[in-house]
Order: structure tokens, then sequence, then C-alpha cells
């Protein structure tokens, strides 16, 4: 699941707001003479209050100014005609959605037009869907006859089906949506873009109605919800439209809910959509759309379906009423031989128990006593160390004291964090122990014991033969300590604890507010990573450690064979460069380092030589006919994931860069979360999934397709002029009007291989601090 993590307001964002309230205040009085004035500020406070006056040439002078050569000044201007509905701005307007430089110019041109004068736009546009502007014809008009009532005539209409069939995905893709909204039979319509074999148009069709639904979408939508399943991409929006259609559509959204679920039988994929539909509509809205008293049956039903995914995926339980779903999910475990749907059964008691309650926490106990799956095992010694009840200590000893070493590592830094004499007995003996990860462990566990006796254990680790170890506990003392000050020397953190063993207070680091002031989105990126050790695997494919130069992020760097002596820790980010390719010895220290809480973050063929071989099961490698040479668009599976902050700004299309990629099949979709996914990768090359995260043990795996590096403005194909480079840089990097404004006189926008690493592209690298930050903010 997502992490949670706290919004603050930025503060930059407040100064924004601020200049622009006094600025409206201090010029409103003369808007004519503003919208001329050399500062920004002044001219965008005037836009604001032309957009609300009153005066009868306000329209007019919105209108001077929509063809500025300012950009954010003409998306301002547009936005304000559209806002007051100006009839005489439909003709600039309709200029500007076919032919305007930057896509979010044009899509508010479109919205625009909507609120102007929808019919009479559709018509021009449908009469501009040739040449040249066929697909920004069709974009707009996709948008502008969302919802119907366009009055488009048939035959009119026809000519947009005709597209479907051109050379260029972007015009097939914006003309299946512009034909499904104006299509004289839309039923029919649907059927056929739903049953394309090309996954965008097919795509298309589902985001259509999840953007704006219609009540007769129903049947169309069941066909597609009871059929055969043709790839992750359609299936996760063919959820969403299902979702938008029950409380969008216009009908009752209960009766919606229940007529549409109705329609989904018991058959392995019909059955397994629905339960992820109940859990869909049980989020947010939910109470209202489906009741409690409604969904439980069919979950209930669902985790005694004969089909092993059916059963997992009723890890929907977890939306119900929390009682309700515990004692569902205890009274199906006893039962349950599966090891996935174990797993997620345990997940559904751990969120909706109380491990406050000693009760719930002998439960976990008592499950951990008679578990055979080694994952199921690993993941109940991780959740007791979320208790401080000391009845977890005798079964994390049992599992330290077993032959899995993944699992025993696990445990013991969990008996550090229930703390108590009986862990820290333990944790003493497993400090001397031959076994280096079950020493390294034990330094970790130190760490979250947040104890004198802790630190007493501490001091010697750092003179460990093993490097891992040393550095583990070298990074425990400077946690406990709260000092980055101090050298990996053993005498000097002697002398440290010998003038302050009687008076240091330990201070944890869940401390909400430190935590804010020091990581919570007010921070810049660059300060997330101070004082963070990230390390990076050299290889032959990407170069993270390039991009990490130029952003001036301190960073180490090892290679194959020597990650043993690199001195990994919890509190390490590793990247793993595109091969990814590790020696068998790196493979130990590798797993370790992820199941003590450390950060794994691995690119394009990493999948495969780094990830799947330190936790199989979850992720692989998805098989392709060929070699992934491409450039695809990508899109934000859930865009309120924080994970995605971001990533995706407002009218930004990232361009996934694919050198040889190694495109992700989830094995384990209730464990692996996908982010971001490409229906170009997916009617391509059989797999769109291009990034996906899970949690291994204490810590995070997180994997791209693309290389860290090898984006943006350096590969990107057809660049021929300057212009057309700062355009890219909008329009799929996300670079901001300001920055655009700033260096467009630059001249390294004459090079691609200037312009690169003065204008980079973030994209990937920001889903990647987003995680970071999530994590030092205590995900």
């Amino acid at each position: 699941m997502p992490l949670r993590v706290a919004r603050t307001p930025s503060a930059l964002g407040r100064l924004i707001v601020g200049c622009t309230v006094l600025a409206s205040a201090l010029h409103a009085q003369d808007p004519a003479k503003d919208l001329k004035a050399k500062d920004l500020a002044v001219r965008v406070a005037a836009i604001a209050a032309l957009e609300k006056s009153d005066r009868p040439d306000a329209g007019k002078l919105l209108l001077s100014v929509v063809d500025d050569k300012d950009p954010e000044v003409q998306e301002r201007a547009v936005q304000a005609l559209g806002a007051r509905q100006e009839a005489a701005a439909l003709k600039p307007l309709l200029e500007l959605a076919l032919e305007g430089e930057f896509a979010r110019l044009r899509f508010h041109a479109a919205a625009a037009l909507r609120a102007i004068d929808a019919k009479a736009a559709a018509a021009e546009l449908l009469d501009k869907a040739k040449g040249k502007t066929k697909a920004t014809a069709c974009e707009a008009l996709a948008l502008v006859a969302r919802g119907g009532g366009s009055d488009v005539k048939a035959e009119k209409a026809e000519k947009l089906e005709k597209l479907l069939k051109d050379e260029d995905v972007l015009v097939r893709e914006a003309a299946a949506r512009a034909w499904l909204e104006v299509a004289a039979d839309r039923a029919a319509a649907l059927r056929q873009l739903l049953g394309d074999a090309r996954i965008v148009l097919a795509a298309s069709a589902l985001d259509a109605i999840a953007f704006g639904p219609r009540e007769g979408d129903r049947t169309a939508l069941a066909e597609v919800l009871t059929g055969k399943p043709r790839n992750d991409v359609l299936e996760r929006r063919a959820l969403r439209a299902a979702v938008a259609w029950v409380r969008h559509s216009g009908a009752p959204p209960a009766g919606a809910a229940k007529a549409l679920l109705a329609d989904l039988g018991a058959e392995t994929p019909a059955a397994l959509r629905k339960v992820r539909l109940v859990e869909a509509l049980l989020e947010g809205e939910g109470a209202e759309v489906i009741p409690a008293d409604e969904a439980e049956p069919l979950l209930t039903a669902a985790l005694a379906h004969e089909a092993t995914s059916v059963r997992a995926a009723a890890r929907a339980l977890r939306s119900l009423a929390p009682g309700l779903a515990l004692a569902q999910a205890r009274e199906r475990w006893s039962a349950e031989r599966e090891p996935r749907v174990r797993f997620q059964l345990l997940e559904t008691v751990v969120a909706c128990g109380d491990l406050a309650k000693q009760e719930e926490v002998a439960w976990l106990v008592a499950a951990l006593a008679k578990e055979s799956d080694a994952e199921v095992r690993e993941r109940l010694a991780v959740h007791l160390g979320r208790t401080d009840d000391a009845a977890a200590i005798p079964a994390l000893r049992g599992v330290v004291a077993g032959a899995d070493w993944a699992a025993a590592v696990c445990a013991i830094v969990s008996l550090g964090k229930v703390g108590g004499d009986g862990a820290l007995e333990e944790l003493r003996a497993q400090a001397v122990h031959a076994d280096w990860k079950r020493r390294g462990a034990a330094a970790v566990a130190f760490q979250h014991l947040q104890r004198a006796e802790g630190v007493d254990a501490l001091l010697p680790l750092l003179e460990d033969k093993d490097a891992t170890v040393k550095r583990a506990a070298y990074e425990a003392l400077r946690v406990l300590s709260w000092r980055n000050d101090l050298a990996a020397d053993p005498a000097l953190w002697r002398g440290w604890w010998e003038q302050n063993r009687a008076k240091h207070s330990f201070r944890s680091r869940e401390d909400e507010a430190e935590k804010q002031r020091r990581y919570g989105y007010d921070v810049p990126d660059r300060q997330l990573y101070e004082n963070l050790d990230v390390v990076v695997l050299e290889s032959r494919g990407d170069h993270m450690e390039l991009l990490l130069e130029r952003l001036k992020i301190a960073h180490r760097r090892t290679r194959a064979s020597a990650v043993p002596l690199c001195g990994l820790h919890q509190e390490a980010l590793f990247f793993s460069n595109c091969t990814g390719e590790l020696e068998a010895g790196d493979i130990e220290p590798l797993a370790w380092f992820v199941r003590v809480g450390g950060m794994l973050f691995g690119s394009c063929w990493a999948l495969e030589e780094t990830i799947a071989r330190i936790h199989p099961g979850v992720v692989r490698r998805f098989a392709t006919r060929e070699q992934v040479m491409d450039d695809v668009r990508a899109t934000a599976v859930e865009p309120e994931s924080p994970y995605l902050r971001g990533v995706f700004p407002a009218g930004t299309t990232p361009i996934y860069h694919l050198e040889g990629a190694y495109l992700i099949e989830v094995l384990d979709p209730e464990r692996a979360e996908v982010l971001i996914d490409s229906p170009d990768a997916a009617e391509r090359h059989g797999c769109g999934n291009l990034a996906a995260w899970f949690r291994s043990g204490h810590g995070v795996i997180l994997d791209s397709v693309n290389h860290f590096d090898l984006q943006g403005l350096a590969v990107a194909p057809n660049l021929k002029t300057d212009r057309d480079r700062q355009v890219y840089a909008v329009d799929h990097m996300g670079l901001d009007w300001t920055k655009l404004r700033e260096t467009l006189k630059e001249a390294f926008w004459k090079s691609a291989a200037k312009a690169s690493p003065e204008i980079p592209d973030l994209s990937a690298f920001r889903f990647l601090t987003n995680f970071v930050r999530a994590r030092r903010l205590g995900g």
C-alpha cells in the first residue's frame, strides 16, 4: 500500500499567493495599463482582475494578450476568457487549440471553447480534423464534446472513424477519443474501440469513459469486465472507467454499482474484477456507493473462490469496517493453504487490528509458530516489530534460531524495535554470532533499541572483521547520537560515549515535527539527500552517477564483486544501474541490506540481474520477442500517489526512452504496486508496466524500466531547432514557465548535447526522490 505522507503548504506557494494578492490590490485600478507592464506579477494580477471585472472592454483587453510572447500570460488570459465565456474569443481560441506551440496552452484553449460555445467549437474543429491539424483538432474536439450534446451529424463523425487507420499513433488515439464523444451510436463505437487489437485505442476508449462517463456505457463496460484478460494496462483502465461510471454517469450511484456488479459472474476473470471493483468503490466515496452490508457477502464469497488470484484479491476486506474485516481474515486464515493468499490475510489482520492489544499480538505469535512458508514467516517477523509487547520476543527468537537467514535478520531487527530486556539478551548473543548477517542485523536492532546498553554493544562492532557489520554499527551510532560529524573511528566514539553516557538523551526519529522540518514538502529535493549515503553500482548501461554529479548530490560508487566490501547498511540508498549484473558473492549482502531496512532502486536490466536475484517471485522481466528500443509516453497509474508528486506536472506527458529495456511483469499484483505504465509499450511490446515497487523485509525495492540518466533532450527524436527543444522540455519534461523564461535566450538551446545537462529530464529521479522523502518521514 502507498505510504501516507502528510502534505504541508509550500512556503514558496504561500509567498506567490501573497504576492499575487498584493499585486492585485496595487494594480487592479488600471488593468489595461498593467497588461503591458514589465513585471510579470503585475500582468498576471491584471488578468485576474479583468476576469472578474464588469467593465465592457474586459473581454477585448484579455483578447489582446492571447497571442502574448510570454506563454504564462497566454495561459492566464485563455483561462480568464473561458471563465467569462467571451463569445468574441471563439476564433482566436480555435487557432490556439489547433496551432498552439505548447500542449497545455492547447488544452486550456479547448477547455475555454467548451465553456464558451461547445457546439460551434465542435463543428469548427471537426472541419479541421485533416492535414497538419488533424491530431490537434481531434485532441480539442474530444475535450470540447465530452459528455455529448455537440450535435455533430453522423456523416461528419464518420471521418473520425477513418482516422483510426492513420499511420500516426497520436492521430489514431486523438481520433478515437473524439469519435467516441460525437458518434451517433456511442455504444457501437465503444464496442469497436474496446475490441480493437491496438491497445492504445482500447485504452483511449476506457480513459474517455473515466473522464466523461455516460449512463449508456454500462453494457460495453460489462462486456469488457466479463471478457478475457488482455493486458495489465487495459485491466487497470477498465477498473478506473467502471468506478467513474458508477459514481458519475448520471445514474444513482448505489443503483449503478449494484447493477454493474450484478453483470459480473463467478467465473475467474469476472470474479477477480468484481472484487477489485468492490475495493475501489469502498475507497473514498465508497460508503455512499456500496454499503458494507452489500460489500461483505461479495468479499466473503471471494475468500472461498477456487482461484488463488480471486482469494488474494480479497485483500479488499481492508476497506470494510476494521472489526468486520479482522474477523473475516482470521476465520479464513486457518483454512487457507496458498501462501499468496495467506500473505494478504496477514496484511488485513495487521491493517485492521491493533497491535497495542495483547490478544492481537498473541494471534500473530501463534500464526508465526505454525507458519511454514518463508515469505509469510518473514512478513510475520517484520510485523511483530511493530509492537512493544514482550510476548513477541520468544516468537521472534524462534525465527532467529531457524536456518532461514532472511527471516532471521528480519526478526533480529524486529527484536530491537520491540525492545525490553528479553530482546537485549538475544541481541547481545547475535552481536557475536559467527554469521556476519546476524551480527549486522544486531547492529541495526541496537539502533532501534534506543538504550545505552545498545551503544555499549555497538562500540565493539566498529572493529568487526566484516565491512558491512562495521558500517551498520557506525550508522547506528550516528542515528543514536544525532552526530554526523564523527568519523568511523572506534576511539572517537568511545571517547564520545565516555563523556555522554550518563547524560545522553535518546531521541526517537519518529518525532513528527522534527521529520517535517528536515524532510517535509517545504524542503528542496536536494536537501533530502544530505547525510544520506547514496551508493551507485557502476555498470555498462545506465549511469546514475552522472546525473547525481550534475545535481551535486554526494554519492559513492561500487562495482560487481565489490559489494561485500563497500559497507552497505540500513540507512543507505543503493542504485543498481542497468545492466545491474552482479557476481554471486554480491547477492547476499544486497538481500541483507534490503531486509534490514535499506532502499534499493534498479533501472532496466537490473530488474532481472539484481532485483529478481535478491527477492524473486514478486516481479520479473517480461519476455519480449525482440529487444525493446523505443520512446513511449508514460502515464500515472494513480495520479494522487505521493510517490508521483512532481512527476506528472499539469499538461506534461513524460517520454521514456527505452534502450533494450526489461519491461516489468508483475507476478504478485497484491504485493507489487505499479506506479507508471504506458499503452504505447503495451501495444508495441506486450507489456506496459514501467515502474513498480514492493516491500522486502524492513526495506523497499523499486524498479524503473528506463535509464535514470539517459533521458530527455539528449535522446529525444526529431528536435531540430532551439524552439523544438524548448517545447519538448515543457510538454514532456515539466519545464515550468519561469525556468523557460529565465533560459529562453541561452545559447545551450541550440544543441541537444549542451541543453541536456542544463535542462535534465528529472521525471524518473523525482519519483525516486519521493520514495526517499517518504522513507525519511518515517514510512
